[in-house]
C-alpha cells in the first residue's frame, strides 16, 4: 500500500493528482509536504523522486526521517536516604582469577520516532533538467533495511 500523495507549494488538482509548474515564473524550490499519517521508516530517510520509484530519474536530498527519542527517566516522588552499610568481616585473599572481557554494553534504553512536519525539495536547477516533460512526483521512504516505501504520484507537467 502506498503512502498518500504530497502537498505542495504549488496548486494540485484532478484525480490522479496533478500539478504544474511554469519554470519562467517559478524562482523557489518545489517543496513537498510529507503527510503525518504516511507510514516511514523512523530509522530511515525520506526524499522526493522524479519517475518511476523502482528506477528513478532523480533522487532528492534526503533528510531523516525520525530522531532517537529516549524515555524519561522515572519520577523521584523523594529524596532517597543514605543508608551505611555495615562492615563486613575480612576474609583471606583468594587468588585472583584473570578478568573475562566485558560484555559490550548495551545502547541506552529508546527508540526512533518518526517526525512530524516533514519536507523534502526538488530545486529549481533539478527541475530545469525536465523542462517540457510530464513526469510522475513522489516522496520515497527508504529504511535500513533498504525497504522502501513511495507515496501515490503526482503528475508534473514542467514548462
Amino acid at each position: 500500500m502506498a503512502n498518500p500523495a504530497p502537498s505542495l507549494n504549488i496548486p494540485v488538482s484532478g484525480s490522479p493528482p496533478q500539478a504544474t509548474v511554469t519554470l519562467a515564473k517559478f524562482n523557489v524550490p518545489l517543496r513537498l509536504a510529507i503527510p503525518n499519517s504516511a507510514q516511514l521508516h523512523p530509522e530511515g530517510m525520506v526524499y522526493a523522486i522524479l519517475g518511476d520509484p523502482e528506477d528513478p530519474k532523480l533522487k532528492g536530498y534526503a533528510i531523516p526521517a525520525g530522531e532517537w527519542a529516549s524515555p524519561e527517566p522515572p519520577k523521584v516522588l523523594e529524596e532517597p536516604e543514605e543508608l551505611e552499610e555495615p562492615e563486613e568481616p575480612e576474609e583471606p585473599e583468594e587468588p585472583e582469577e584473570p578478568e573475562e572481557p566485558e560484555e559490550p554494553e548495551e545502547p541506552e534504553e529508546g527508540e526512533y520516532q518518526q517526525s512530524q512536519n516533514l519536507t523534502v525539495e526538488v530545486s529549481l536547477a533539478q527541475l530545469q533538467r525536465f523542462a517540457g516533460q510530464t513526469v510522475q512526483l513522489r516522496y520515497q521512504g527508504m529504511g535500513e533495511s533498504s525497504l522502501a516505501l513511495d507515496s501515490e504520484p503526482i503528475e508534473l507537467t514542467i514548462i
